[in-house]
This record gives structure tokens, C-alpha cells and sequence, in this order.
């Protein structure tokens, strides 16, 4: 193809002079047949692909708007195709390359020529229909030369030409330039027979007559060609006003998809309704099938799948309407990005409907958007998963860095209490062995609860976390969870206030306990010694607000979301404690799979650290129900 061949010379040029480039197509507003409507829209693609700019112009004048919009742009070189052979350009003058030639001062003007191209075949079904314009030419040429006979008594005769004249600017909107120029020649013919002396004939006896007829037809031509392009032109800017609203809607309803299942039932959504056809998108599995992903179930014969195989292949259109296995229902078109095939669109007739040449082209045209949404959506989950493997690493480091510190400390201590006692055995005093027994035991309860937060912290990453919810008195869950920490809260002054008629809580009460046990142990590691420890249990505003404050040296503002982060703590040196940098994040995990939240505020008297647990509160339970 000549337009194909032309672009990839162009981009041929352009990389060789390392100059950028476009594809520059003049829309005068004449129609084209199918053929030449796909093989343009071919060559866009293409100029796509190789790099190169797509540029639509409307103008009546092809050689001067190419030039004008050259000098714009400030291109030095102008590539264009060679004319084919007509009588009309040879008789009138040349094709574009030639005016192009003529009128191009200070550009260079190369004609690519068209030697190994040969002439495609005309479509014969496009001609199926044009007699009955012409038919309809004859006809308005009869009815104004009966309109111009009845009144031919009341009219002078230059007026009855307007009247002819009328025929033609009614053909010529209604058809195209053939039938217009066939509507000229015959009122032509009727204007001299019936009305030009002598009547009946076409002799003209007069000199005048001569002028008049001349000029008629000229006219008559004239105003044919024009209102015959006008039409053209009006029919080319509706489809394109009907493609920008369909391209406008459809790219405002793409924006709010973020995902590739999004995209795609949007697209299905928009196609299917509007156009009045079914609409199907497929999409290739990781065994490389073709499945349905937006408009199923549907069922395919063998030639439809191998239509469908050979589109996604190709990148070509194929099915129904098309070169390739037309015998199916479906049409198909690729949806592709940079010669990459995302998916693969299948559109069906509807009984009493046929897709016809600007169907598919709007089709194309809207398959665009949904291309680049695919591929958008696409490069998100790439990122996304590169995100997400990233953060893995990063995970994956800083529990190595926390695991080599922080479990192997009480490790290196049990271990030495334990030689201790193998090593001097009776030889230690009494109170000797049972300190060392205990710190043994504090030791491994601190072990116990450094990997029982590993082992949440990895439930909670992989959503395995169950509830098994039940009704639980707070008080029960605060007074276990400070006798589970009695050691380490030992040095601390504790304050509770658990008032005795609080309301119940319908949660997995071990859960609970566990991120209160971690508030608790968060708190006492970074109080002074004899510090204030207070914990509070309200019930208000529907939700029953756990607060745990203290005296140490508090969280700053900027830091508060932070302490919720896995490893924040031992990022920042565990400002000199010990600490996985996990039980802030386990608990608002465990908090927030009740419902609840996590808040930091001001400790006790303006100093320290304030962690409230907020857990909403249910509609409470019957007296008469059977209760913890």
C-alpha cells in the first residue's frame, strides 16, 4: 500500500537525518470507499508505532494547507506520494505532488513513486446502490422541467434556468458530484429543447442562446461541485462530532477505573448500550487461551475461536465483515499498544442490524482509549507489585536486623543463668538460685511474646486472622492483661480505674488482651522508674475507649502515625530500649480488625504518651442470655 509504504520511507529519512516527524492527512471532505478508509487508518497506526507524529487537517486545498501547516511547524523536508494517472488532472493541471512543487519555495519536496504498486480492486458492492442517485438526477430533472413548463408563461426566460438550477443544488445535497453533474448535463439538454427557440429541438438559432446555455451549464456545474463537497464535508464532520461525544464519554467513564477488570466492563458497559450490538472482550490466560473477561457467557463456534486466535495473532481484524473467516458472527479487533495485544474485542449483530464501514470505524476509534486504559491499568499493577516487593525486602531486613538483636539478647541471657546453675550447683545460695531461676523465667515470657508478635504480624499480613467473637466483660480483659505483665509492671506506679458497670464487648477477647498487653509493655519500657502507669476504661459516644498513659518522654506530632509502622521502633534505636518495633503495629491491626482504632495523645498531666483503644459497642445482649 502506497500511504504504508510512504511512512516508513518517511521514518526512514527522519532517522537518518535524526529529525523528528509526522504523518500529515488533509481531510477535504470527499468521501472515501472502505478500502481507503482502512488503509489510512493503517498507516496512522503505523506512523504511531514508527515514532512519528498523526496530524488530521480540514481544508478544501490540499497542496497549500500542506504547505502552510510545514511553514508552522518549520519542517525543512515535505514527503508525498505520487498522483495516480486522471484525465481530469492531466487535462486541468497536475495531482498535489505537482502543486506542491510549484508552490513550495525554500522546501524540499521529495514524490515517492509509485512504480511497484499496483491498482487495488474497486469494490463492486459500493456500486449496488449508486444508479438509484442517478435515477433520482433524471427524476428532478423531469419534475423541474415540469415546474419550469407551468410557469414559463409568467417567467421570463433566464429566470426558468433558476428552476433547473434548483434541481441540481437538490441532487447535490441529497447524492454526491456524479449524480450532480449528470442532474447539470440533463436540465442542460432540457432547458435547450424546451424553452431555448426553436421549441423541441436543440438547434439554437440565436447567438445569445448560446451564451445563455453556456453559462448555464457552467453554473449549474459549478453549483453542483459546491453543494455536492459541501454535503460531503457536513457528513464527515457529523461522524467525526459523533465519534469526539463517543470518545468524550468513554475516556470520562476509563478515568475512574483502576483496575484491568474495571477497565474492562466499563468498555463492555459503554459499547454494548450505546451501540446497540453485543459486545464481548477476551483476554489471554496464563496457558495462553482466550477467555472471556467482560460480556460472557457466550458460546463460540470453532471458526469464531480460530477467527478470534488469528486477529490476536496478527493484530488484524478478523471474522465477520473482514478478509480472514467471515463465515462466523463476530468481528474482532485487537486491542493493542505498542504492538502488544492486551485483549481482543468481539462484536455481534443484533437481528435486522448490520455493521457497517463508519460502525467499524467508530469501533476502532473508541477501541483506542480502551487500549490505553488496559495498558495504564496494566503498568499499575506493575508498580504495584514492585511496590509491594519492595516493601517485602524492606520487611524482610529489618526483621532480620531486629531478630539478630533483639530475641537473641534474652537468649544470651537465659543461656547464662542456666551455666550459672549447671556450673556451681549447691555452691549458690538459696535466694542466688531463685533469682536466676526467675530471671530464666522473664526472659522466656519476653522471648514468648516476641515471637507470638511475629507469628500475629505475619496472620495479619496473609489475612488469616479469625475472630471468634464472643461477649466478654472489659474489666476481665484489662485484669488479665495486667497480671500477665505483673513483672514488668512491678517497678511502675499503676493506677486503674475500671468502673464495675460498663457494658460488654462482643470480640475475640484473646486479640484484645494481646494488643492491651502490648500497649502496657510499650508504655512501661519507655517510663521512668517509679513512674505513674495509669490505665482508664470509659464507655461513650457508642464505643468503649481503653487508655493507657504514662510519664515518658512522649511522641511528637510528626511522629505519631509513625509508631504504628512494623519497625519503627528499632529503625530508630529503640531510643535506647528493647523492642521489635512490632506490638504498636500489631495492636492497631488486631484493634482495626474489631472495628476499632488506635489514638496517641498526651500522658498523664501533659507528659508522656496516651494510647487509646476505641472499640464500638453493640447492641448488648439480653439479661436473660447465657453469658461469660
Amino acid at each position: 500500500d502506497q500511504a504504508e509504504r510512504l511512512v516508513r520511507h518517511a521514518s526512514r529519512v527522519a532517522q537518518r537525518r535524526h529529525l523528528p516527524w509526522s504523518l500529515v492527512h488533509v481531510d477535504n471532505g470527499r468521501l472515501r470507499d472502505e478500502s481507503g478508509r482502512q488503509r489510512l487508518q493503517a498507516a496512522q497506526q503505523l506512523a504511531e508505532r514508527l515514532g512519528g507524529d498523526v496530524v488530521v487537517l480540514r481544508a478544501a486545498e490540499v497542496a497549500r494547507t500542506l504547505i502552510e501547516h510545514a511553514r508552522e511547524r518549520r519542517a525543512s523536508v515535505v514527503l508525498v506520494g505520487q498522483s495516480r494517472d486522471r484525465w481530469r488532472r492531466r487535462l486541468f493541471g497536475a495531482g498535489v505532488a505537482a502543486r506542491l512543487l510549484r508552490a513550495s519555495q525554500g522546501l524540499e519536496v521529495n514524490v515517492l513513486d509509485r512504480d511497484v504498486l499496483r491498482s487495488a480492486p474497486k469494490p463492486t458492492a459500493r456500486y449496488a446502490w449508486v444508479w438509484r442517485h442517478y435515477l433520482l438526477a433524471l427524476a428532478a430533472t423531469a419534475l423541474a422541467a415540469g415546474l419550469a413548463w407551468a410557469v414559463a408563461s409568467v417567467l421570463a426566460l433566464p429566470n426558468i434556468s433558476l428552476v433547473f438550477l434548483a434541481a441540481v443544488l437538490l441532487v447535490a445535497v441529497r447524492t454526491s458530484l456524479g449524480p450532480a453533474l449528470a442532474c447539470a448535463l440533463l436540465s442542460f439538454l432540457a432547458y435547450d429543447f424546451l424553452f431555448i427557440p426553436p421549441n423541441f429541438s436543440l438547434s439554437i438559432q440565436r447567438e445569445e442562446d448560446v451564451l445563455t446555455l453556456v453559462f448555464f451549464l457552467l453554473m449549474a456545474a459549478l453549483t453542483g461541485n459546491l453543494a455536492a463537497r459541501q454535503r460531503s464535508q457536513l457528513q464527515a464532520l457529523r461522524e467525526t462530532q459523533a465519534q469526539t461525544i463517543q470518545l468524550l464519554d468513554l475516556s470520562r467513564r476509563l478515568t475512574g477505573a483502576t483496575d484491568r477488570q474495571a477497565v474492562l466492563e466499563v468498555a463492555h458497559q459503554h459499547l454494548d448500550g450505546r451501540l446497540g450490538w453485543q459486545v464481548c472482550i477476551l483476554q489471554r490466560d496464563e496457558h495462553g487461551q482466550l477467555h472471556i473477561a467482560s460480556g460472557g457467557p457466550i458460546a463460540f463456534t470453532d471458526n469464531e475461536r480460530a477467527a478470534a486466535q488469528w486477529a490476536w495473532q496478527h493484530d488484524q481484524a478478523a471474522g465477520r465483515s473482514s478478509d480472514t473467516l467471515p463465515e462466523g458472527r463476530w468481528w474482532w479487533w485487537p486491542l493493542t499498544v505498542d504492538s502488544q495485544p492486551l485483549a481482543l474485542m468481539g462484536v455481534s449483530e443484533r437481528p435486522g442490524q448490520a455493521l457497517s464501514g463508519p460502525d467499524r470505524r467508530l469501533l476502532r476509534g473508541l477501541a483506542q482509549p480502551v487500549a490505553q486504559a488496559l495498558a495504564r491499568a496494566q503498568l499499575s499493577e506493575q508498580l504495584e507489585a514492585a511496590r509491594l516487593h519492595g516493601e517485602t525486602e524492606q520487611l524482610r531486613s529489618a526483621l532480620l536486623a531486629s531478630v539478630s538483636h533483639d530475641l537473641r539478647t534474652p537468649l544470651t541471657s537465659m543461656r547464662g543463668s542456666i551455666d550459672s546453675l549447671l556450673a556451681l550447683g549447691e555452691a549458690l545460695a538459696e535466694s542466688d538460685r531463685r533469682e536466676l531461676l526467675e530471671g530464666t523465667r522473664d526472659e522466656a515470657e519476653r522471648l514468648d511474646r516476641y515471637i507470638q508478635n511475629l507469628l500475629d504480624m505475619t496472620r495479619l499480613g496473609h489475612g488469616s486472622l479469625k475472630l471468634a467473637r464472643d461477649w466478654v466483660a472489659p474489666a476481665d480483659i484489662v485484669g488479665s492483661a495486667l497480671h500477665r505483665l505483673r513483672a514488668v509492671l512491678a517497678p511502675l506506679n499503676l493506677e486503674t480505674q475500671v468502673p464495675a458497670n460498663l457494658p460488654l464487648l462482643f470480640v475475640h477477647a484473646a486479640l484484645i488482651e494481646q494488643a492491651l498487653v502490648n500497649v502496657l509493655e510499650n508504655a512501661a519500657r519507655f517510663s521512668p522508674a517509679q513512674g505513674r502507669l495509669r490505665v482508664e476504661v470509659t464507655a461513650r459516644d457508642q464505643q468503649l475507649h481503653i487508655a493507657v498513659s504514662d510519664e515518658g518522654p512522649g511522641i511528637a506530632l510528626a511522629d505519631r502515625d509513625k509508631v504504628f509502622d512494623m519497625f519503627y521502633t528499632a529503625a530508630r534505636g529503640d531510643r535506647g530500649g528493647q523492642g521489635t518495633g512490632l506490638g504498636l503495629a500489631i495492636c492497631q491491626g488486631m484493634i482495626g480488625a474489631h472495628g476499632g482504632q488506635v489514638r496517641v495523645g498526651e500522658g498523664i498531666d501533659g507528659v508522656g504518651t496516651c494510647m487509646t483503644l476505641c472499640l464500638p459497642l453493640p447492641t448488648q445482649p439480653d439479661t436473660g442470655s447465657d453469658l461469660p
